[in-house]
């Protein structure tokens, strides 16, 4: 089952009622994904035309089993106006409120009893309702004594059309409509693409010739594309990790090992199947991850089962002991691993672990089945493939492979360190220091960017700015961008946002200052080569607006920098965070700061004359009611048309509100029956007003925001800003706060730090089980914090930022590298065990015999990150590094430092060796000899 992280899917259709274009553009709302098409029509077509398409559509898709939900964008609500004229009210004494009234009592539906007639029960309803605009204008109003009847159309011009522009969808400059669909959750997102391709080629056949739909944003497709890359750069690590092995050793013995990689993932993948668990891209990243740690167990028992065979042992009996006698380390190493990666599924919360969480839990599958693998198969077919180790027994030299002369290397190597003790240990306190020095030099970033080939140009004018001027400002930037090669296609909403594309991208609040251009690029490489231009383009682009350049990200909060002023007293708030913005615009790297209470702008407050109107006997929802309908006027009624409700609007002449003496003279009936002038009972006041005032937490919260886009990281630019925030006089009952990556950082750093806490107690019980003493325990964990320097290295020389992805990576290495200190230690262990070795030699046997193993596991698990490490991708690209480059770097390390820590700070058994056990040292020693040689 293929499916992009997301369980729905979302897809938008617009239509275009202008020259000819309609479009669909992609959502993804929360955990969902969507495809975009685009709809081409003639001139002429009405908003009322597009609505019928899309039910004919809608009817379409709602046959597919696997859609959700269905919702339409773009659309303009028909309205009947009723214009008063106040010279004609006022010469026949109508008030607003009357009208009001005759209008909504004269449009009703209600059931009005039943009645029995003949055993049979009739229910009455009484259906008054308007018809049409002719009876809306035909209602009378006033019927004088004479007989004679005032129509409302004798007072009032009466029209239907659309609602007055609040916001509006474009795409390539004509006006569209969009309807998105969700996905039923567990559904194949690619299958659904395809039925809905069917199905919109099957509606287009019944849709007028000069209705033409068109793909914007195929997000199936995204899908498709995204896992075939995927699935090519999984098929190269397959590829590396048995490559790898079959260079490093003989060919059947490499073909033995290799074969557990392509076994263990396909029994990975059925289990996966099994539980419901969809193959996508986190998934798939997982597999590639812990690919080069499946033939680990497999490697290690091969190479058991060689030594036993060249000791002459049987096949059978060689290959049931080269499993038993490595189970116990070899499943406390398998299950170091799995420890380290689990916690991650449990301690995160929200949309990072809905992201993060299907790693742990494919690692922890794809390791216990090579753990079984290793166990069962690989001794059954050594048995029957392997019937000679590779110890010849003839006089003839042996020739030498690069193993054997890098075995001859290492040898001296540890010779040497096992004679220089602490300067080994010193050497190795030198490596965990540097990690600090190499990673002060990595840049950091907690939350990736996404590598789409979509990213938007969000417009916000000033305040106050109408829809017309947004509009034009829209314009302008399409005009910019117009002949730009790297752009497929785009779609500007306006005085709105687009639906939800992607699952941190909230969608802005309707607003007439804001506009969204959605830009669609050939590629993820053109999206970020435009972001990069465009963000310096687009700089104090708009006279009256700032031009947004936002790329879709990871990150959750509005703004990678945020400094909230929290507080009572507003105009203490406003000082504070004047300072604020002051501090951020002079900090290099920052661009855009604003606050999110916006500018203040210019209004009228009209301040009612309580003494005198309850004196003439006009109250405050009179006053409200005729100024609403004055100046925008409000829906009294509806009409119904078919299903379609169609809201009846009352408001006076554009004439009779262009200015504030047309407004103090309006005319309000009071409860006495007299008529009052507006003038006589409120004051118009002009004042200035906030933007907006927001709450967070129930505290009144001013938050200052700043991008980072001109060079340098947030986490750069917060670092320099916030000594001197933090130095500012704050006055009484104002305190600042963080937000943007640093309260990211906040939230998800403790949790990663209880997860690896969790996998650090986990994994030290598990190893105080195997080694029953504390002090080898950490000898085996002295692996971790030699890893470190890999870790930091990796992101160094690869240019990835330290974030979340890194230290996910960082907290996997805790288990990974201690598998090679489980395996060596463990060996000495044996030695001294049941072959009487002292402590020193112990130590030196155990690095020179499982250097060989030690050595191809590692690799097999480096290399088998590398396409995942140079696919450049910020998702991917930081875990992968920290880990490849980890491992090999605790390779290192563990064979040289970790023997000499086991013979610094592992006593020597209290009992003497008996003859029995000097024979056996004395045999071991010359089969070591034997074997090194």
């Amino acid at each position: 089952m293929l499916e992009y992280f997301t369980a729905r899917f979302g897809c938008q259709y617009a239509f275009s009622i202008a020259t000819g274009r309609t479009g669909t553009v992609c959502e993804q709302r929360f955990r969902r994904c969507g495809c975009s098409d685009d709809c081409r029509i003639s001139p002429g077509r009405s908003y009322a035309q597009l609505e019928n398409y899309l039910d004919e559509l809608e009817d379409g898709i709602k046959t597919i089993p696997s859609v959700s939900k269905i919702k339409r964008y773009g659309g303009q609500k028909q309205q009947v106006f009723i214009t008063l004229r106040e010279d004609v009210l006022k010469q026949y004494g109508f008030g607003i409120n009357e009208i009001t009234n005759t209008l909504s009592q004269q449009n009703v539906t209600i059931p009005s009893g039943d009645i029995e007639i003949d055993k049979n029960r009739f229910l009455i309803f009484t259906d008054a309702q308007y018809q049409n605009e002719n009876e809306i204008g035909n209602l009378i109003v006033y019927s004088s004594p004479q007989g004679g009847n005032i129509r409302l159309r004798d007072i009032a011009n009466i029209e239907r059309r659309y609602e007055d522009l609040k916001s509006k969808i474009t795409v390539s400059g004509n006006d569209v409509m969009m309807l998105t669909v969700e996905m039923q959750p567990g559904q194949n997102i690619v299958d659904l693409g395809n039925a809905l391709t069917q199905k919109v080629a099957e509606v287009k056949e019944i849709l007028p010739s000069d209705v033409q739909v068109s793909t914007i944003v195929d997000q199936p497709e995204v899908v498709d594309m995204n896992l075939g890359h995927f699935f090519i750069e999984f098929g190269i690590a397959i590829a590396a990790v048995i490559l790898v092995v079959m260079l490093l050793l003989p060919f059947r013995v490499a073909t033995i090992s290799a074969i557990a990689a392509p076994v263990t993932i396909a029994v990975t993948f059925a289990i996966l199947n099994l539980l419901g668990i969809e193959m996508h891209q986190v998934s798939l990243a997982a597999m590639i991850i812990v690919l080069g740690m499946v033939v680990d167990d497999a490697i290690i028992v091969v190479d058991n089962y060689i030594e036993k065979v060249d000791e002459k042992i049987p096949s059978w009996t060689a290959a049931w002991q080269s499993a038993t006698q490595l189970m116990v380390p070899i499943f406390t190493a398998t299950l170091t691993i799995v420890l380290s990666f689990l916690p991650l599924a449990f301690t995160l919360t929200g949309l990072t672990r809905e992201f993060v969480q299907w790693i742990p839990i494919t690692v922890s599958i794809a390791l216990a089945v090579s753990f079984l693998v290793a166990l069962f198969l690989t001794p059954y077919m050594c048995y029957h493939f392997l019937k000679k180790g590779l110890k010849k027994h003839d006089d003839k030299p042996k020739k030498r492979n690069f193993l054997d002369r890098m075995q001859d290397g290492f040898d001296r190597a540890i010779e040497f360190c096992m004679k220089w003790q602490k300067t080994t240990l010193v050497a190795g306190l030198v490596i965990f220091l540097l990690s600090f020095v190499v990673g002060s030099q990595v840049k950091t970033e907690f939350f990736p960017i996404v590598e789409r080939n979509q990213f938007n140009l969000e417009l916000w004018m000033d305040n106050g700015t109408n829809i017309h001027e947004t509009e034009a400002a829209v314009k302008k930037i399409e005009k910019e961008i117009a002949g730009d090669k790297r752009i497929v296609n785009t779609a500007s909403f306006i005085g709105t946002s687009s639906p939800r594309f992607y699952s941190t991208y909230a969608p802005e609040h309707p607003r007439e200052n804001f506009a969204q251009v959605f830009i669609n690029t050939t590629s993820k490489d053109a999206t970020a080569e435009m972001i990069d231009e465009y963000v310096q383009k687009f700089n104090n682009y708009l006279p009256n607006g700032y031009v947004r350049v936002r790329q879709l990200s990871k990150k959750q909060q509005h703004a990678p920098i945020e400094i909230r002023v929290i507080g009572k007293d507003m105009t203490e708030q406003k000082k504070v965070a004047k300072q604020v913005a002051a501090l951020l615009e002079n900090t290099k790297g920052s661009n855009w700061v604003r606050t999110d209470y916006q500018n203040d702008y210019v209004g009228l407050k009209a301040v009612v004359k309580e003494d005198v109107a309850l004196r003439l006997g006009v109250t405050k929802a009179q006053i409200a009611q005729a100024l609403g309908a004055k100046i925008k006027g409000y829906p009294v009624s509806q009409m119904w048309e078919g299903n379609k409700a169609i809201d009846i609007v009352l408001r006076t002449d554009e004439s009779d509100r262009e200015n504030l003496d047309a407004l103090g003279n309006m005319y309000i009936n009071s409860t006495f029956g007299a008529k009052v002038p507006l003038k006589q009972v409120v004051d118009l006041q002009p004042s200035w007003h906030t933007g907006a005032i927001v709450h967070r937490n129930g505290l009144r919260t001013l938050t200052v925001s700043s991008e980072a886009q001109l060079g340098r990281k947030p986490a750069e630019v917060f670092a320099e800003v916030q000594p001197k925030i933090d130095s500012l006089k704050l006055p009484k009952g104002i305190k600042i706060a963080y937000g943007g990556e640093y309260e990211d950082g906040l939230e998800s750093g403790p949790k990663m730090g209880k997860a690896f806490m969790i996998s650090f107690v986990l994994i030290f019980l598990v190893l105080l089980f195997q080694f029953k003493r504390v002090g080898k325990v950490f000898i085996v964990l002295a692996s971790f914090p030699l890893s470190l320097l890999g870790a930091m290295l990796g992101l160094f020389l690869t240019g990835y930022e330290f974030g979340f992805m890194a230290i996910i990576g960082i907290t996997a290495l805790l288990g990974i590298v201690v598998r090679n200190g489980i395996i060596l230690v463990d060996y000495a262990d044996e030695l001294v065990r049941e072959h009487g070795h002292t402590i020193r030699e112990a130590a030196l046997f155990a690095a020179k015999r499982r250097m060989r193993p030690i050595f191809l596991t590692s690799m097999a698990a480096a290399i088998g990150l590398i396409p995942l490490m140079a696919s450049g991708s910020p998702e991917w690209g930081p875990i992968s590094s920290t880990i490849s480059i980890g491992i090999l770097v605790s390779m290192i390390t563990t064979l040289f430092i970790v023997p000499v820590l086991y013979y610094r700070f592992v006593k020597p058994p209290k009992n003497k060796q008996s003859d029995e056990q000097h024979e056996r040292n004395t045999d071991t020693d010359v089969h070591h000899q034997k074997y090194l040689s």
